[in-house]
């Protein structure tokens, strides 16, 4: 009988004493893939090891790493909507381009799901950068709708439409 591909990967939340690792795949995230991200290198680079535990302390966010076998091999987080803690935000998701195109990113809208259910949201939103087809494809396998765009200015300077999507719990 053949393993499933994803035998070998597990998603955990990150703790504060793993700074350090949650910097490591962030920054990571941040260079490959500089055109996905609302955030940049050059910015997240000069956090203190105080600013990146404050992000893993804060509940009202969750972090969760994957790791394949033991290697930390990607990232994902949903947060808390500042403006209406009802509404769960997904963000910051990034699989290292080897492992990407095995069915990973179910493991993080499950456990993303989850915690937005277990904090009581009654909405869930998503968005990407217009022709980020995969995104698109991942929300859409979880039932997320289009909602709307807005045009923004991406931390690489390009101005592009953000897709914005909602799922209802």
């Amino acid at each position: 009988m053949k393993n499933n591909i994803r035998d070998n990967y597990t998603l955990r939340r990150l703790l504060p004493a793993q700074w350090e690792a949650y910097k490591s795949i962030r920054l990571e995230a941040l260079q490959t893939n500089p055109d996905m991200f609302g955030s940049n290198y050059k910015k997240e680079a000069t956090y203190t090891p105080d600013e990146w535990i404050s992000f893993l302390q804060n509940d009202r966010r969750a972090q969760f790493a994957l790791y394949y076998n033991e290697s930390l091999v990607g990232l994902t987080g949903v947060t808390l909507d500042k403006a209406a803690a009802t509404n769960a935000v997904l963000f910051a998701s990034f699989i290292q381009p080897a492992h990407r195109g095995n069915g990973l990113s179910t493991l993080f809208y499950e456990a993303r799901i989850d915690w937005a259910r277990s904090q009581n949201c009654k909405t869930i939103t998503v968005s990407h950068r217009v022709g980020n087809d995969v995104s698109k494809a991942a929300n859409q396998r979880f039932g997320f709708v289009y909602a709307h765009a807005k045009e923004v200015m991406w931390p690489d300077g390009v101005s592009a439409d953000e897709l914005v999507y909602v799922l209802e719990l």
